[in-house]
């Protein structure tokens, strides 16, 4: 991959599914009620974020590459279970529930109120959806600690306090939904440019001496 094109791979990934969450639904206590008007938007949403999910996690490995210290190899750790937990936890509830709503819309009220019940439970499995799951506990806070510690391996590694606080600030993302979601998106959008300029300013210094045979200038 070229300088360039990672540069827009880092940048243009996390803002095209920052816009596409300015669009999440609200959703609601009572899931069926709260999906079943937005369903079409719903499915979108969550369809592209699911497919978003492995190019993001690409995108984190990507401005890690060529960091080597223990709070990196933390930060690739944890992308893991972000990346293996929140798929999980996306397909069966965005996805699942988004299904599902479509298929009461279309049923008669009795059938539709048995439907929105089995939706609700559904929702509150243990081990997959809302609001406190294995899936969900394992996926939010592996992107959270990948954040924290990706900030943490880049401050070591020389980059300004703006590039770490905004690395750290795209944390926020594990809560989805706007307006954080998108924010935390934008941080790391924003992160990944001040990363990569930092790294093509040390890049540059280093091959200075290089080029002159590593000779100081004669008198």
């Amino acid at each position: 991959m070229t300088s360039a094109l990672r540069r827009l791979f880092l940048v243009a990934t996390p803002l095209a599914l920052a816009v596409v969450l300015w669009w999440h639904p609200p959703g609601g206590a009572d899931v069926y009620a709260g999906v079943r008007h937005d369903v079409d938007a719903w499915l979108t949403v969550h369809t592209t974020f699911l497919l978003f999910i492995p190019l993001l996690g690409l995108a984190a490995f990507i401005l890690l590459s060529g960091l080597e210290s223990r709070a990196a190899t933390v930060s690739r750790v944890a992308l893991v279970f972000f990346l293996v937990f929140y798929t999980a936890y996306e397909v069966t509830v965005g996805v699942g529930t988004g299904i599902l709503v479509d298929y009461a819309n279309g049923l008669r009220a009795p059938e539709q109120a048995a439907v929105a019940d089995a939706i609700e439970d559904y929702n509150g499995n243990a081990l997959l959806a809302d609001p406190v799951s294995v899936s969900l506990v394992l996926g939010f806070f592996g992107w959270v600690v990948a954040m924290l510690a990706a900030a943490v391996a880049v401050r070591r590694a020389g980059a300004g306090w703006p590039a770490t606080l905004l690395l750290g600030g795209a944390a926020v993302f594990a809560v989805h939904p706007p307006p954080l979601g998108p924010i935390g998106l934008a941080c790391f959008a924003a992160a990944a440019i001040l990363i990569e300029r930092w790294q093509a300013r040390d890049a540059s210094a280093a091959a200075a001496p290089a080029a002159t045979g590593g000779l100081a200038p004669s008198s």
